[in-house]
């Protein structure tokens, strides 16, 4: 079965699907579209499944993607709303103050900030980029992040 084909077969029962297991038609909409999208950068290997493996992998896609929408949310959650968006201005002193802690860290987690914040590069994009699984390049942001905030309470108590 072709892409375009499984796309309106399946998608309004994924909708519902989704939906009914999150409770949020949003969500559901977004992970229904994160699916279709992973499908077409496998489209050779899905069109030679048969139909109802392509079906399963959907929906598994679909579900997946779901639950990590679902634990973003909650993760963010309790974060003031201009904290969560990332287009919002930085001035110049934070500037200056972000490029003197990066300087700071290691060249392995200098990087994945660099691309991420400065090239607007998500996880899969920088992990292609420096040869590394996105997990890895979410846990070097994480690890950064931690490092730069506590070099800055550092560099906070020596003033």
């Amino acid at each position: 079965m072709q892409i375009e084909q499984a796309y309106r077969d399946y998608r309004d029962a994924m909708i519902r699907g989704m939906t009914s297991f999150s409770g949020d038609e949003q969500a559901a909409l977004d992970a229904v579209s994160h699916a279709f999208t992973k499908a077409l950068g496998n489209k050779l290997f899905l069109e030679n499944m048969p139909d109802p493996a392509m079906k399963a992998w959907l929906y598994a896609v679909a579900r997946n993607a779901l639950v990590d929408i679902k634990r973003r949310e909650k993760r963010l959650a309790g974060f003031p709303e201009d904290e969560l968006t990332e287009e919002r201005q930085i001035d110049l002193a934070d500037r200056v103050t972000i490029a003197a802690l990066l300087v700071k860290l290691p060249q392995a987690l200098r990087k994945p900030i660099q691309l991420k914040y400065f090239e607007r590069m998500d996880a899969t994009e920088i992990g292609l980029a420096m040869g590394l699984p996105a997990a890895t390049v979410r846990t070097r942001i994480r690890t950064a992040i931690i490092m730069m905030r506590g070099l800055a309470q550092g560099d906070k108590h020596e003033e």
